[in-house]
């Protein structure tokens, strides 16, 4: 079912997209979608999130769907826009569900807005990769990307992914089952369920809306230092991370969990980069109880 989107303007007058759905009167939960994405993630069964009793909020992040595009921006920078976006809707206290590259704002959240938040999920989430061995565990074609992307300016990756964006507004389902190639064989089958392919080819022409900025700029803070300490998050982070996952492989939850002091780890054998769908009940579940 289509959900409404509504829009914010903040401090610095950027526009910011967002969408709620699930129990509209339950508990406030900020989602954050990976790269590419868009707010327009979700679970294909709404009821799960009703009958669980969880407000979904998603917002495009900047240079995504709606959102105006951020120069310069630091991964330090999202929070404030999620503070705003919580004090427009009147929310004092809340929870934060990250998956993929959405899982590094999760944690930024959860270090910077400690006070309000409540707990944390990080679920297929990227790791700092200023590391050792960041990147061991990732597919070819995904460990490549990002070791080229750490070397090249932010101009260049726009540019070597502009191919890309272009394919993914003509034809994103075509761009989804290019993408299988690289999955887990769990994934593949995953996304043989038409209500999951849909929903994912559904949120990609939204997060290519803007052209390749967005995503050449989420891309280098992936690769950069966070600018913070993990040891120094305090609320409670529940790490969810499944074994054959070649696109955020279970070490970088492992390394997580050594670091994040009252993290919570829900690893498990097989699986994929998309099996947040397939636990997205107890993902909720945990952080209403965390």
């Amino acid at each position: 079912m289509p959900i409404e989107t509504k829009t914010i303007t903040l401090n610095d007058g950027r526009t910011l997209a967002y969408t709620e759905h699930g129990d509209l009167s339950g508990y406030p939960v900020f989602f954050m979608h990976g790269n590419p994405g868009s707010r327009l993630m979700r679970h294909p069964d709404e009821s799960i999130a009703e009958s669980v009793g969880v407000r979904i909020i998603a917002s495009d992040r900047p240079g995504y769907g709606l959102s105006d595009f951020q120069p310069r921006r630091r991964l330090l920078d999202f929070p404030d826009d999620i503070a705003q976006l919580a004090d427009s809707l009147g929310i004092k206290e809340f929870s934060v569900f990250g998956v993929s590259a959405g899982g590094p704002c999760a944690a930024v959240t959860a270090y910077k807005l400690g006070d309000r938040v409540k707990s944390a999920a990080i679920v297929s989430g990227a790791a700092p990769a200023n590391r050792e061995g960041a990147f061991d565990g990732m597919n070819d074609a995904a460990r490549s990307t990002f070791k080229l992307i750490a070397r090249v300016p932010e101009w260049l990756v726009r540019y070597l992914t502009s191919r890309q964006i272009a394919l993914t507004l003509a034809d994103p389902d075509k761009v989804v089952g290019i993408s299988t190639g690289r999955r887990s064989a769990a994934d593949v089958e995953l996304l043989g369920d038409p209500a999951i392919r849909a929903q994912v080819a559904g949120w990609l022409p939204e997060a290519a809306r803007q052209g390749a900025r967005g995503f050449a700029r989420e891309t280098k803070i992936l690769v950069s230092p966070w600018g913070f300490r993990l040891e120094d998050i305090r609320p409670k982070v529940h790490l969810w991370y499944w074994e054959d996952d070649t696109v955020v492989p279970i070490q970088m939850g492992k390394y997580l969990a050594e670091h994040i002091p009252n993290a919570e780890t829900h690893f498990f054998p097989g699986g994929g980069h998309l099996y947040a769908f397939v636990y997205w009940r107890e993902i909720l579940g945990a952080l209403l109880t965390g």
